[in-house]
């Protein structure tokens, strides 16, 4: 937080913690992560090849602001042991062999809201954008470190191993990452985003010039 209020205190404490997991990290050959809470916000972060995760609040109003993880909500993590950091025959050790944790954080949704174009034309790019709305006031952006699932008929989702879901070649290409539409032939496509559960959708129609 700017405030610095929920981080320790002394700070040669926290590198000490810093350094405990790391070294645990590479004398032991395997992976180490930290969990933490209390913040009143949500946030990922990555010291020396450990991962840090801080849970923001569940029941009680968030103490920072929504587009930097101020939203209530709850985050489920799942672990595959067998991607983690090992040590081979040799005794040498290997780097984090694949995704042995994933965090996914589920915010508390009572709507989703998106905004697309409805028209585009071949070659255009645009944007999209999605937002949650929490207690009925609180609109939160659909954005890291919140989780949602972006997907579509007829669209090419950046980073998505079911391009286009409906088999038929995509019209548009969207990167959730930056929010970017890229318009590539002419047809209907109808993007959609989910959130917790709720969804919403907006379709596209490509033209040609």
């Amino acid at each position: 937080m700017p405030d610095k209020a929920s981080q320790l205190g002394d700070r040669k404490e926290a590198a000490l913690v810093q350094q405990w997991l790391a070294d645990f990290r590479t004398g032991s050959h395997k992976s180490a992560a930290f969990v933490g809470s209390h913040v009143g916000v949500f946030h990922a972060a990555s010291v020396d090849g450990v991962p840090y995760l801080v849970n923001g609040n569940s029941g009680k109003n968030p103490a920072g602001a929504p587009d930097n993880g101020g939203f209530t909500g709850w985050t489920m993590l799942g672990i595959e042991p067998s991607e983690g950091r090992t040590s081979d025959l040799f005794d040498v050790p290997s780097d984090d062999a694949g995704m042995w944790l994933r965090a996914e954080v589920h915010a508390r949704t009572d709507a989703v809201s998106l905004s697309a174009p409805e028209r585009l034309y071949v070659g255009e790019r645009s944007e999209a954008a999605a937002t949650v709305t929490q207690d009925g006031t609180r609109t939160v952006p659909v954005a890291w470190p919140m989780s949602a699932d972006w997907v579509g008929a007829r669209v090419d989702v950046v980073g998505d191993d079911h391009d286009g879901r409906s088999g038929a070649a995509p019209v548009v290409s969207f990167d959730p990452a930056s929010g970017t539409l890229l318009a590539r032939r002419a047809g209907t496509a109808v993007l959609r985003v989910t959130v917790n559960g709720v969804s919403a959708q907006r379709q596209i129609t490509v033209r040609k010039h």
